[in-house]
């Protein structure tokens, strides 16, 4: 595949930004009105199609494993149509391990066909058959949209694990399905059982019970002490072990910083020009050390190190992230709202309140030329909002609790720009008509608006894995 050819084909597309700065603003706004699950991530079937579509690149970069899977038999047809790229990859390598466990409920079989356990991904197979199954109607009501439900252990939140699923297919008479899960824990097992329960299944409600045993492929870890550190020398990352598995690398570093909210972004390349496509990081351990964060974190790629690669190319970046600004509005224009750590200002210009129709006019300051695009500060004017200042809590560690938060505060009924150039807008909120102002507190999100600064370079490193 020419590369140049498909960037300037992805460069080429055009993205409608004022759309879909409206929905990211719009589905935060959702996001934050509810209960965050903290580990289990079920893909819609929108977001298949991209995962569909970025496998069909994947696959076209690495015909041998396509090639492979065209020759092997029905099994090889689930994982060729439904497999995740470690899945895929796994069993071109014969090392999956087939089964034939099934459950019966409303006229509806479900059979486990396959397991895998590589690294921290844990994958499992199936397929489904019956008479009343359908995936027409998924999108509709309070269906899934992937098309089936399901979960771990007892079903409690706290219990389950990251996963991504694939989405049914009709496969025949049957439907077929793949799910990865991602384990948290220290030291991975070497073999243990996976409760795992469908509640829904193409449209047909049920329950479906599965004790899966799955055992961790051997995998081979490299001791190291390979590091780095920003060019200010103020943050240092040590990597002290490498694990290759047959379809996956696992890294584990640690770094200090000076926030809990600080992380650390890691680019991999191999000597081969190979670069490791990234899944997920686990922070094991934080300890507080003279006032600065010591994180140790689990970083798993979703690809394998070919046997020929002599080292790792490895570019670290340090993402900092702000506190948000909160301030009463019982002093009178103009005031300065200023984050906590990297400077960042608004000043309240003017409030005018008529009759709970409260408009707020301020500017962005000490905003550096080219630091952030117009749509990023656009989108953070979006979201100063307020708050009754009773109802401003904050957790064990200090930091404002959104949780306890969120249905007190008031996000602007319009946010307009004034003036471009020096920054200036303009939010209206509709408060109750008898609206005390002093009673009043406004939120400013710094923390976002830090997300979208520039990283910390970190000095690029090499690992020697020979």
């Amino acid at each position: 595949m020419d590369r140049k050819w498909f960037e300037h084909e992805m460069n080429s597309i055009e993205v409608p930004k004022e759309e879909v700065f409206k929905a990211i603003s719009s589905g935060i706004q959702k996001g934050r009105k509810q209960k965050v699950r903290k580990k289990t991530v079920k893909v819609s079937a929108a977001f298949t199609t991209a995962a569909a579509s970025m496998v069909l690149i994947s696959g076209f970069l690495f015909p041998p494993v396509n090639n492979a899977l065209a020759k092997l038999p029905v099994l090889g047809g689930i994982y060729e149509k439904v497999g995740t790229k470690v899945g895929k990859e796994l069993y071109s390598s014969d090392k999956v391990t087939e089964i034939n466990q099934a459950a019966t409920s409303n006229g509806v079989d479900v059979t486990i066909t396959s397991t895998y356990y590589d690294g921290n991904i844990i994958g499992v197979t199936f397929k489904a058959k019956g008479d009343d199954l359908s995936i027409e109607h998924m999108d509709e009501g309070n269906r899934p949209v992937g098309g089936y439900s399901y979960h771990l252990f007892d079903a409690k939140d706290q219990n389950q694990w990251g996963s991504g699923s694939s989405g049914l297919k009709k496969d025949g008479d049957e439907f077929i399905g793949s799910i990865e899960f991602y384990r948290d824990g220290k030291e991975p097992p070497e073999n243990f059982t996976l409760p795992l329960t469908f509640t829904h299944m193409a449209d047909v409600s049920g329950i479906w019970t599965f004790d899966v045993q799955v055992k961790r492929i051997p995998s081979e870890t490299i001791q190291t002490d390979a590091r780095t550190e920003s060019q200010d020398g103020e943050i240092e990352l040590l990597v002290t072990s490498i694990t290759k598995g047959k379809a996956t690398t696992t890294l584990e570093y640690t770094y200090s910083v000076e926030s809990r909210k600080d992380t650390l972004n890691l680019i991999v390349f191999d000597d081969l020009g190979n670069r490791l496509s990234k899944s997920s990081a686990e922070t094991l351990d934080i300890k507080e050390i003279d006032g600065d964060y010591q994180k140790t974190v689990r970083e798993l790629f979703t690809s394998k190190l070919s046997d020929d690669a002599q080292s790792l190319k490895v570019q670290a970046d340090m993402k900092r992230v702000d506190e948000d600004g909160i301030t009463s509005l019982k002093d009178s224009p103009p005031f300065e709202v200023k984050s906590p750590r990297f400077g960042y200002q608004i000043t309240i210009q003017d409030i005018q309140n008529a009759k709970g129709k409260v408009t707020v006019d301020f500017t962005i300051d000490h905003i550096k030329e080219k630091q952030f695009r117009n749509d990023i500060l656009a989108n953070f004017a979006q979201f100063v909002q307020v708050i009754p200042t009773k109802n401003i809590k904050r957790n064990a560690l200090e930091e404002l609790d959104y949780n306890e938060m969120l249905n007190h505060m008031v996000r602007s009924a319009t946010t307009k720009t004034v003036d471009k150039d020096t920054l200036r807008f303009q939010s209206t909120f509709a408060l109750p008509q008898d609206t005390n102002l002093e009673d009043y507190s406004l939120i400013v999100p710094f923390e976002t608006l830090s997300m979208n600064d520039r990283p910390v370079k970190m000095k690029p490193f090499t690992i020697n894995l020979k």
